[in-house]
């Protein structure tokens, strides 16, 4: 799938850093496992959007929950202990000197029976889902997803939904900016606190101590029920639109995934980008800002998913933000299908390294071929000659066709990113610029041998796919992010176990139909850094219908 935060590095496998080898440059180096880390997300998102189908996946059962009136200090009492202003005089340390032979527990925790999560479901009188998987864990995670994001942008508003993002946790009707910040500050959460807008989706969330989760709710709610947008806020963060470009300039990854989009869906729903430019500064006003959030942000369009959280506290508190107030309603929109059209699309950077993408026009969230598209993903796998460790993808085909054969190719790893009406299927490698003609033509011989693949091999590919399906599920922020898009794009949610039974239902012969139907249609090239040996659009296209 994709991700508004994802992304929006979605282009590599998880095991595959961006860049592999960077000689002289170490700060690329560093940036491998960052970048590796950032997308497992994703890539579990996108495997596990199979999930979904109706046909094969039981229909998700929501309990209501109505609103309520309550008596204000009985909610009060609930809430944990909170001070504001909190100036605490320095107190010794009573375990000064302590060795770990001695135990410091005054009062030992009470043993309780262990229970394996399970996903619990609601739904408000509104029509907002609220989702949540309570591992036990300390920390909570809580997101509030809304389906909305650039590609419901119009030429009277491009940027909208990245400066909706920038304007996150200001001013509400409740609490001045300074006071939410002060207040997330003092609940340890004011790092992790962030709204991110996507293509597709926009999320707000927050990790915080799960006892503080009563206080949180109603401040991720006040974002999209009751800002503000005070205009000497609104100008204070416009500042920040000049620095996205830089940003976006800095991270080749980043900039790669913006110029396949754009040349695959070409002025068009998904080909929009997330990121506002200098040219949107005049559409950055308090009235452009609020229209979105009118036409887009009804309840209707959220999911609340919380993870290390009781449901019942989760659904009780999301209930109470929306209990006094109107909320947005629901506004029928015009959803535009996306439109594929190819192409190709190139920038010179500062990048030392010729960083280029192929892709195909691949199957949308939750459509039977999805599931045979995530196994033609993992049988290309991807590799990086910066790392050779057991399961990093060393035997996969990109790793024995492409970056094996080639001294000069960095990495190299396959993508599937679904959305809901379209996605993009293709390799994306990163090499030293004169040999990127070489790799370009690996890359077109390794996606057309797709279309032949051995039982043995497609075995293999299962059993990996379900054992990074079921290991990236541990991530407490992947699980979150995979619930809240599946409820946005389907209303529905499909579990690791669904997803799993249908892999192990997918034939040679779905495979092969699969990579038959993709190879049909017009590539899209993107390149970004030293782009000058990257051959013509034709000549790869040329390559891949010769196959």
């Amino acid at each position: 799938l994709k991700s508004p935060f994802w992304l929006q590095s979605h282009l590599y496998d998880p095991l595959v850093g961006p860049h592999g080898r960077a000689i002289g440059a170490l700060s690329n180096m560093l940036r491998i496992p960052r970048a590796a880390k950032n997308i497992q997300a994703v890539v579990a998102c996108a495997r596990r959007a199979a999930g979904t189908q109706a046909s094969q996946v039981p229909a998700t059962a929501f309990a209501p929950v109505k609103f309520q009136k309550e008596n204000v200090e009985d909610v009060m009492a609930e809430l944990p202990a909170f001070n504001f202003y909190e100036m605490k005089e320095p107190v010794a340390n009573p375990y000064k000197g302590s060795t770990l032979d001695k135990s410091i527990l005054l009062d030992p925790p009470e043993a309780k029976a262990l229970a394996a999560p399970k996903a619990e479901f609601s739904q408000l009188e509104n029509g907002m889902k609220v989702v949540s998987v309570d591992k036990g864990g300390l920390v909570a995670r809580i997101g509030l997803y809304v389906n909305a994001g650039s590609r419901f942008e119009t030429s009277a508003n491009f940027g909208v939904s990245n400066m909706v993002s920038m304007m996150s946790f200001n001013s509400t009707a409740h609490l001045s900016h300074l006071r939410t910040v002060k207040t997330l500050e003092q609940l340890g959460c004011n790092l992790t606190a962030e709204c991110k807008a996507g293509r597709e989706e926009m999320v707000y969330k927050v990790d915080v101590a799960r006892e503080f989760v009563p206080l949180v709710i109603p401040l991720l709610v006040g974002n999209v029920l009751f800002p503000r947008l005070l205009p000497w806020e609104v100008k204070a963060a416009s500042k920040k639109v000049k620095d996205v470009k830089g940003a976006l300039e800095a991270d080749p990854d980043t900039m790669v995934s913006e110029l396949l989009h754009k040349a695959a869906f070409c002025n068009n729903t998904l080909g929009l980008s997330p990121h506002a430019s200098e040219r949107c500064l005049s559409y950055f006003t308090p009235e452009t800002i609020r229209s979105f959030l009118i036409d887009h942000f009804a309840p209707e369009r959220m999911a609340l998913v919380g993870v290390n959280v009781s449901h019942t506290e989760l659904a009780k508190w999301a209930m109470r933000s929306f209990a006094d107030y109107n909320a947005i309603p629901l506004k029928q929109r015009e959803n535009a299908k996306a439109v594929y059209t190819g192409g190709d699309l190139r920038m010179e950077g500062s990048s030392p390294f010729c960083h280029a993408a192929i892709a195909l026009e691949s199957t949308p969230f939750g459509q039977k071929d999805l599931a045979p598209m995530a196994l033609l993903q993992t049988i290309l796998g991807g590799a990086s000659v910066a790392n050779s460790a057991p399961g990093s993808g060393i035997t996969s085909r990109l790793a024995m066709q492409v970056v094996k054969q080639s001294p000069y190719v960095e990495s190299c790893a396959a993508f599937n990113t679904s959305y809901s009406d379209s996605g993009l299927f293709g390799v994306y490698g990163v090499s030293q610029p004169d040999k990127a003609g070489e790799m370009c033509g690996a890359i077109t011989k390794a996606l057309s041998g797709l279309t032949s693949v051995g039982k043995d091999e497609l075995t293999k590919a299962k059993a990996m796919l379900k054992g990074n399906l079921f290991r990236q599920m541990d991530d407490d922020s992947a699980l979150m992010q995979d619930m809240g898009s599946q409820l946005l794009l389907t209303g529905t949610y499909g579990s690791p176990a669904d997803f799993a039974k249908i892999i192990d239902g997918v034939s040679e012969a779905q495979v092969a139909a699969a990579a038959k139907s993709m190879l049909s249609g017009k590539p899209t090239v993107a390149a970004f850094g030293d782009t000058h040996s990257v051959p013509h659009y034709s000549a790869i296209e040329a390559a891949l219908k010769a196959a």
